[in-house]
Parts: structure tokens; C-alpha cells; sequence
């Protein structure tokens, strides 16, 4: 059967990979939804290739629907009606702006597969309400949860933890006094993995995987979440069982497997991606996450159990100086330090709905944009 896709953030990183997959099983997948932010030139093109039902731009107001041009709210993503023709919603979009898509798809026909880590950190509680009381099942995209997914099977009774791995981002075995003086650009070089300018800085600080813990958090319902250091990113996950046997998903370090799997799923279809060679890979090697040298990883997981609220405070705080560190506004060191005084500034923050939620972001975001303007860089 022909599955009818929608994808947001089609130009990005996880939308390019998914329509490569597309291109590969054209008999199996149809593109029925594309949407992204602001790189109208990019959909256009799209268009063209994959000739979707619909086609949205925000930020440009761009609406293409049977063959016409038309505009678009900036809300038009978080209508739940728009999915129900899906079968499936790829959410490859980056920040809280992919809070809204999650849970109007949760609330659709359509099944979420979401990339959006940040939906979880933000609303970990509102999206399980919703998930229970839709009896929907999500298919998570990022290559530590999906292998988890796969080791799980269904069965989760028997697990005693999950260990998430990190590959170290860019600054792996950099020195604590050499981190002080890193620039956007050097964070952008990461070893292993292509992925969008956000993203790339999350993973260079490990907020990234600290987000991934709380993530796990709620797709799981485990609490005991563990992370180990593994920089050649051929193992992504291990689930540790009641009797200490470990079951771990290796693969070559390639979005497409994820992805095709959760397209895919319950069957399994060939790839592209390169197969593991054991003889030449030779060694593969683990450490314990450095919390002096990465702080924002250790903040990041103080917060996993503290609720909707404070989970908004810490996203929030991250996105604006993700922003401000890509521009060379603030030093490497100043994200951190920054998170904490957003988080000590609203300590109390809760959440119990989507709209408290952004009202919290945007209190948050503009006391440490504040902040930026009067900090010296460290």
C-alpha cells in the first residue's frame, strides 16, 4: 500500500534525507505534504520534483494547494485537519516552533514521526496526555531513540535502563581552557554527522544529549536513563535488561536508517547505507561524559523530571543563545552560564497548556536576550 506522506521541514536536514528515501521507494511512499520555514526558492523546487497536494511556506505566507497559489497564517501547521489525509507526519522542524505540528498531527489520523526533541523538553507531559487519550503511538527519528524503538520491540517490562550514546560533538578531547575561546565556527565541524546549523551547536555544547534524556524520558517511560560517550557513533543505543544483558543497535553513523525504519514500519526495505565491516572497524571506545568541560549536559539532565515549565525555561533560554553564539555574540562558556540565570530567574515556572507554554518561552527568550546585550563575552 502507498503511504501518503507529509513532511515539515522539507529543505532541512531530516526533509532532504526523507525525500532522498522517497525518491529511492517511489512505489512505496507518497509525498502528499511539504512544508518549511522561509527557504521558498528551495520548496519551489520541490514542487517540481515531487509534485505534493499542498505545499507551505511560513514565514513567506505560501500556500500551494491544487495547482494554486495562495496564502497562509503562520499557523497553518498546527491545524490538525491539514494531517488527516497523511498516514504519516515526518516532524523534522527545529525549536518550540515544532511544538504546535506535534500535537495537532497527535491530534489527526496521522501517526508522528518526530525529529523535534524540543517538543519533549518544552511539553514531555501535554504530549503524553495527548498521545494516551488519542492512542497513538509515536515513531521517534533521531538514531539513539529510533535503535531503542527497535530493541524494545514492544516489550518493555524486562528493561532495567537505556543507554543513549554521544559522540562528543566537534569538541570532543578539546581542552577545558581551549573550549573558552571556541567560535560557531569551529562547532559547526562536526566529526560524524550532518545535520542543521542548530542542532550542531546543541550537540557541540551536549545540550543535545541532555534534551535526549528527557526525551527518552517520555517516549519510554523510563527513568533511568544513562549516556555514555562513544565518538566512532556505530552503537547509538543499548537497552540493559532486569537480568544485566545488554542489547545495543549498531549501525554506520547514517540518518537514512532511522528514518526509512520509521517510514517503513513494521517492514524493513533495503538502504543505501553502507553495511558494517568488523574486521576493518577493529575497536570501538567508550568514556564517561565530562561534566566540567560540558556543563550544559548536566544542567540539561537536572531538569528531565522538573515539568513542562522548567523545561520550556531551559529550551528557551538555549534557543536564543544558540542564536547569539552563531552570530558570535557570547562565548562558548556563556551558553551555560546564561541557562542557569534563566533558570534561577524563573525557577517556578509551570505549564499546563500549550499557550502557558509559549508565554513562558517568550518571558524567557527576552530575559536572556536582555542578558546577552549585557554580558562581556567570557
Amino acid at each position: 500500500m502507498m503511504k501518503k506522506l507529509a513532511i515539515l521541514g522539507a529543505t532541512g536536514s531530516i526533509g532532504t534525507t526523507a525525500l532522498n528515501i522517497v525518491s529511492a521507494h517511489s512505489d512505496k511512499f507518497k509525498v502528499s505534504i511539504i512544508a518549511n520555514k522561509t527557504d521558498l526558492k528551495g520548496l519551489k523546487n520541490l514542487i517540481a520534483k515531487y509534485n505534493p497536494d499542498i505545499a507551505i511556506c511560513v514565514n513567506q505566507n505560501f500556500l500551494y494547494k491544487d495547482g494554486k497559489t495562495l496564502s497562509c497564517s503562520q499557523d497553518i501547521l498546527a491545524d490538525s485537519e491539514l494531517y488527516n489525509n497523511c498516514d504519516i507526519v515526518i516532524n523534522g522542524i527545529d525549536g518550540i516552533a515544532g511544538l504546535a505540528p506535534t500535537l495537532a498531527v497527535l491530534n489527526s489520523n496521522a501517526i508522528l514521526a518526530t525529529a523535534n526533541k524540543e517538543s519533549f523538553v518544552c511539553a514531555g507531559e501535554i504530549i503524553t496526555k495527548a498521545r494516551e487519550q488519542n492512542n497513538k503511538v509515536i515513531y521517534p527519528l533521531d538514531s539513539e531513540h529510533n535503535t531503542v524503538w527497535q530493541l524494545i520491540n514492544g516489550n518493555q517490562k524486562d528493561i532495567k535502563s537505556i543507554i543513549l550514546t554521544a559522540s562528543g560533538g566537534a569538541f570532543r578531547g578539546w581542552p577545558y581552557e581551549k573550549l573558552k575561546n571556541v567560535t560557531a565556527s569551529d562547532a559547526l565541524k562536526h566529526p560524524t554527522w550532518v545535520m542543521g546549523k542548530k542542532v550542531t551547536i546543541d550537540c557541540a555544547t551536549l545540550v543535545n544529549k541532555g534534551m535526549e534524556v528527557k526525551e527518552a524520558r517520555y517516549l519510554f517511560d523510563c527513568k533511568n536513563i544513562k549516556v555514555v560517550q562513544h565518538s566512532e557513533s556505530i552503537i547509538h543505543a543499548m537497552v540493559e535488561l532486569k537480568d544485566n544483558s545488554i542489547l545495543a543497535g549498531l549501525s554506520n553513523p547514517d540518518m537514512t536508517l532511522p528514518i526509512q525504519y520509521a517510514l517503513s514500519y513494521p517492514d524493513r526495505m533495503p538502504s543505501s547505507v553502507k553495511p558494517l565491516n568488523f574486521a576493518k572497524l577493529k575497536s570501538l571506545n567508550f568514556d564517561e561524559i565530562d561534566t566540567k568541560r560540558f556543563p550544559c549536559f548536566k544542567i540539561a539532565c537536572d531538569i528531565v523530571d522538573k515539568g513542562d515549565g522548567i523545561g520550556t525555561v531551559f529550551n528557551s533560554a538555549n534557543e536564543t543563545l544558540v542564536k547569539a553564539f552563531l552570530q558570535d555574540k557570547i562565548g562558548f562558556y556563556d551558553i551555560p552560564a546564561l541557562i542557569s540565570m534563566a533558570l534561577d530567574k524563573f525557577s517556578d515556572a509551570k505549564a499546563n497548556s500549550i499557550e502557558e507554554i509559549y508565554c513562558i518561552d517568550r518571558m524567557v527568550s527576552e530575559y536572556t536576550f536582555s542578558n546577552i546585550n549585557s554580558r562581556r563575552i567570557l
